[in-house]
């Protein structure tokens, strides 16, 4: 029932992610080939339960009985079982239950958020705060005690953490993505301590980095379901890399700068073009940055071939500058004009984008 509203709030996270639409066509389909990859993973395992299932449940020499028959009572089986077995550790826990055991997932979280934010080079673990991390941290807020299976976890991390990066991106300005996910990361790790600590240490969800690593060394030779579960594994990150690289790396449209002119009051309209003699006239001048690289700007203003302002900017990509331009003409006269030139450096000699406005300067007027 989760998979509805959460692909809904996919889609609409994707509208506010920095990609166009070829972007957001290529994420949205990594993000269905990995639903795709943890569904098949999932129905392969209940799949490899069913069956071992049907061969427990023998009613005679050769008879057995329905799939659906053998997983009701497997499942009626385990019911009976867990009560059992939830008891037998509150009496016994495991050894790792009264040391930091539990708290190994979050404590590696708290250790590669601290290298990456004092690391030099980041882009190997801002990888995973992007896609990753922090929505690990919200599900095991969200859903701290056992029960949801491993793959759909990931799935519900992957899928929460590209929410949030939506959400960061709709709510801040210029956001750098990495380094306020792990800012965010932070202060999810806190409250997932305090939520898993409030939780008996037998009903916690946790992953164990150091004994799932001793479980891969003491592998000497891969069965099937552990080798289709390496490949599926492969895949999936092979496909969140491909989504790192959609977000970080957009293909990029059209190049171009968008230069333009407003009155004073930031419309298109009410331009100062007819003015008297030795009156002020303003205008705001702006430039926005659609160049997919950072850029130099020189913007020269000139009345009737005279200079009356010159600035030199840089933007950043999708970057926007916006300057109030005064001036006063000193002579009277009819269209007199008003030019902008915008020169993309490092070419100073050829004018990238222009723009102009025709003034009437009347001479003033004579007292009654």
């Amino acid at each position: 029932m989760l998979s509805i509203p959460i692909s809904l709030l996919i889609i609409i996270a994707l509208g506010f992610l920095p990609l166009d639409n070829l972007g957001i066509l290529r994420l949205s389909a990594s993000i269905s080939i990995i639903a795709a990859i943890l569904t098949y993973a999932r129905r392969h395992i209940r799949l490899k339960i069913i069956k071992k299932s049907i061969k427990e449940t023998i009613t005679g020499e050769k008879e057995i009985i329905s799939p659906s028959e053998a997983a009701r009572i497997a499942m009626e089986q385990h019911e009976k079982i867990k009560p059992v077995k939830d008891e037998f550790e509150k009496t016994s826990p495991p050894e790792e239950y009264s040391k930091i055991g539990t708290y190994a997932d979050l404590l590696t979280i708290l250790i590669l958020t601290i290298i990456t934010i004092i690391s030099p080079i980041k882009w190997p673990l801002e990888i995973l705060f992007i896609t990753l991390i922090p929505g690990y941290l919200l599900v095991t807020i969200i859903a701290p005690k056992k029960g949801i299976n491993p793959y759909e976890r990931l799935f519900l991390s992957f899928a929460a953490s590209i929410i949030l990066g939506a959400i960061i991106n709709l709510t801040l300005k210029n956001p750098t993505l990495p380094e306020i996910s792990c800012k965010i990361s932070l202060i999810l790790i806190i409250i997932s301590t305090i939520i898993r600590s409030r939780i008996q240490a037998h009903e916690r969800f946790y992953w164990n980095p150091i004994k799932s690593l001793k479980k891969i060394k003491t592998i000497k030779r891969l069965n099937k379901e552990q080798a289709t579960s390496i490949i599926l594994l492969i895949i999936l990150f092979s496909m969140i890399g491909t989504t790192i690289n959609i977000i970080l790396n957009p293909a990029p449209g059209e190049k171009f700068t968008e230069f333009y002119i407003l009155g004073p009051k930031g419309k298109a309209y009410d331009y100062p073009t007819n003015l008297t003699l030795n009156e002020t006239g303003e205008v705001i001048m702006g430039v926005v940055n659609h160049e997919y690289q950072t850029t130099k700007y020189r913007i020269i203003v000139k009345l009737d071939e005279k200079i009356i302002d010159n600035t030199t900017i840089t933007l950043k990509n999708g970057e926007k500058w916006e300057k109030h331009v005064k001036f006063t003409p000193t002579e009277p006269g009819d269209n007199k004009k008003l030019q902008f030139l915008l020169y993309r450096l490092p070419d100073e000699k050829k004018v990238y984008r222009s723009l102009h406005l025709f003034i009437d300067v009347n001479p003033p007027r004579k007292g009654i």
